[in-house]
């Protein structure tokens, strides 16, 4: 028995979440807010990048709950509870950043311990996770790999620019992977879809 193809909602929701994520980091770069020892100098752009990551962060966990079907092995579907953590972190660390960041003037600075913690899971997670998608999402599975190995790059190198790289090759992985399920999507609606008569 074949696991249920994802929806189309599923991979909306993986190329949204790539986006806003990689919109996020990549606005920050080009127009830092922040100065070298975190002391904000833009707290209106803070605040902006932010919900462009709290978005990005709530879409991944749409995304994620949406493979629940796809996952095949019971590794897998640890792997995919794993990953889901891993995300409300990351929704966790946008609401709570942003919030202080509204309220205070500046970010808490517990709350990139949520966002570390996050990282962290979404590497634990990756590997098991793909694994168990590879009968579902033959091809698109490795993926999930890719943005693993992103987030490992972010979580382990610090300094600039390996981190800003490894963030940027786990939004791309997403946003790929979400192509991905889009496209089979059209393609099994296709050729589903009765030929018509042309009496």
């Amino acid at each position: 028995m074949t696991a249920p193809l994802p929806s189309p909602r599923t991979g909306r929701a993986a190329v949204a979440a790539g986006v806003l994520l990689f919109a996020s980091v990549a606005a920050e770069l080009l127009r830092p807010v922040q100065t070298a020892d975190g002391f904000l100098t833009d707290v209106a752009g803070f605040v902006v990048y932010l919900a462009a990551w709290t978005l990005g962060a709530g879409c991944l966990v749409v995304a994620l709950s949406g493979l629940r079907d796809a996952t095949s092995s019971r590794a897998g579907r640890v792997g995919r509870w794993i990953s889901l953590a891993g995300a409300a972190l990351f929704t966790a660390f946008g609401v709570v950043a942003l919030g202080t960041a509204v309220l205070a003037g500046e970010p808490a600075e517990w709350s990139f311990l949520l966002f570390a913690v996050g990282l962290l899971l979404l590497v634990v997670g990756s590997v098991p996770f793909a694994l168990g998608l590879r009968h579902a999402l033959p091809g698109r599975w490795v993926a999930v790999l890719v943005a693993g190995a992103g987030a490992a790059v972010a979580l382990l190198v610090e300094p600039d620019p390996w981190h800003d790289l490894g963030l940027f090759a786990f939004d791309g992985a997403w946003i790929a992977l979400g192509l991905g399920l889009l496209t089979r999507s059209a393609q099994t609606a296709a050729t589903r879809r009765p030929e018509r008569s042309t009496v």
